[in-house]
């Protein structure tokens, strides 16, 4: 199964936080810094991934994420 990125703007409704939050973290140095990888300037967020699963579980988040609702509505 192939993994699953998301863009700012889908990591920022999937948290329900401000897309300028999420930007702030993938550019931190440290525990604070999001997983992420970059494709040229555009930032993708691989959901799935066990770092990207760590750091919710260190920043107190308990959800699934990897299931996340629709974010096309």
């Amino acid at each position: 199964m192939p993994s699953r990125f998301l863009t700012v703007k889908d990591l920022a409704a999937l948290l329900n936080l401000r897309e300028s939050w999420i930007y702030d973290r993938t550019s931190r140095k440290g525990p604070e810094t999001i997983p992420h990888v970059k494709f040229g300037r555009q930032v993708r967020f691989n959901i799935e991934s066990d770092e990207f699963r760590e750091w919710l579980k260190a920043h107190g988040v308990v959800a699934d994420v990897a299931e996340p609702r629709s974010l096309t509505a």
